[in-house]
């Protein structure tokens, strides 16, 4: 799965060799596509905006261009709070990870796994339809919360994009049929309040049960989180009464742990 989108990275730094000190450092993959801002520039197609000076990245979102801003030593004491992302060590920092940038100042998901007949990417607004569809289904609403209503939902999303997504990088995600190209579910991790721990979330469109499909999403999910330095250990609370979603919990290796409130049970799996 080819998930780079992002064509050019451009610089606008005022101080050349901090300029010159970020292509350097920065990984052969990235500096390939890095190029210096000029006076009258057309904007290149899937380009990011690098500045480091509030002034420059004001000036560039007010054009709807997407940019975030590097903080170094002389500009330390700038205020960058309006820039969504800040870049402090551009060293560290992979193609992949300026794309992920990218993508969610652009409104463009990013695409976090592909299996055999499923892509699994992060949600956008286009998808609440099709949510709406799927939780329309007495099984869905009769174990899972409702959707808000539209309005509030629509914001709620919004939100969940910018903060969940642009924060921890994970969260609920939409699922995808390939060959239909049909969204079929949400799925997805979260972290917990407990440190390295996250919870697994899960639910499928009543058209496409019994497939093995929400096996396939959710084994792929483990297999993602268990890949993540900080988490050792999955979780999933699931109703006593909810026989599928016990049986999905076994054959993912789970095993059912303490009971909670209102009849859930919270089947873990130790990942490292």
């Amino acid at each position: 799965m080819n998930n780079i989108v992002l064509n050019k990275i451009i610089t606008d730094i005022k101080d050349r060799g901090i300029e010159k000190d970020f292509r350097e450092k920065a990984p052969e993959s990235v500096s390939r596509r890095i190029v210096a801002c000029s006076e009258g520039m057309y904007p290149f197609a899937g380009s990011l905006y690098i500045c480091d000076s509030p002034e420059s990245c004001d000036s560039l979102t007010a054009k709807g261009y997407p940019v975030a801003a590097l903080v170094h030593d002389g500009n330390r004491d700038a205020d960058f709070s309006r820039v969504r992302y800040i870049i402090e060590q551009p060293e560290q920092i992979s193609l992949e990870d300026y794309d992920h940038i990218f993508r969610r100042l652009s409104g463009l998901p990013v695409d976090i796994l592909e299996t055999e007949r499923l892509i699994i990417r992060e949600t956008v607004p286009d998808d609440l339809d099709r949510f709406y569809e799927i939780y329309s289904d007495p099984v869905v609403i009769s174990f899972m919360e409702p959707l808000f209503p539209r309005e509030e939902e629509e914001e709620y999303q919004r939100n969940y994009i910018r903060n969940i997504y642009g924060l921890y990088g994970i969260g609920l995600w939409t699922g995808i049929l390939k060959e239909r190209d049909l969204i079929i579910g949400r799925m997805g991790i979260e972290y917990t309040s407990d440190p390295g721990c996250v919870e697994l979330g899960f639910v499928v469109d009543a058209d496409v049960r019994r497939q093995g499909l929400a096996y396939e999403a959710c084994s792929a999910i483990t297999d993602y989180a268990s890949g993540l330095p900080d988490v050792n250990r999955l979780i999933a609370r699931v109703r006593q009464d909810n026989t599928a979603s016990q049986n999905l919990c076994r054959k993912l290796g789970m095993t059912p742990g303490r009971e909670l409130n209102d009849g859930l049970v919270e089947w873990f799996h130790d990942l490292k």
